[in-house]
């Protein structure tokens, strides 16, 4: 059996965005599974961060609440455009069960299309899953509203 890993988007999937907006950027805090969830995690697979957005404000939010201490740096990628480097992303844990958990369907897509054995997790809360429209053809592995549903999958396989 290949070694299990799961990455995790940040926005929205570990991060409370909405509240970081409500309290003017000031609130840095993660859904209340969280830690919970990546604690159980750990002791199954190993745990990545694969995120888009500016580097430094991204790695301090990991750094501001918390979660950083769940991940190892070499699991952490953090790029301006997640299109632009998921092929050498996904090449890199070739080897591994990779389980992708995500709150946009277009990566969950586009992940399934570069290789058929990702197990693909669409996290459905925030703006991005409010707002998706169905992409024809494509149906990810599971759907959860919260990171505790994503256990059993990833616990069982």
């Amino acid at each position: 059996m290949k070694p299990k890993i799961v990455l995790f988007d940040i926005d929205y999937t570990l991060f409370d965005t909405d509240l970081f907006r409500k309290s003017g950027l000031k609130k840095h805090s993660v859904y209340s599974e969280v830690n919970d969830v990546l604690t159980v995690l750990s002791k199954v697979a190993t745990l990545g961060i694969f995120s888009e957005g500016d580097i430094e404000f991204q790695k301090n939010k990991l750094l501001k609440t918390g979660v950083k201490k769940h991940f190892l740096k070499e699991f952490i990628h953090i790029a301006e455009k997640k299109e632009e480097v998921l092929k050498k992303i996904l090449k890199k844990y070739k080897n591994n069960k990779i389980f992708l958990v995500d709150d946009k369907l277009s990566i969950l897509h586009l992940a399934k299309n570069i290789s058929s054995s990702i197990f693909t997790i669409w996290v459905k809360r925030g703006i991005y899953a409010e707002n998706q429209k169905k992409i024809p053809g494509f149906k990810p592995d599971s759907e959860v509203g919260n990171l505790k549903e994503t256990l059993q999958l990833v616990i069982s396989y």
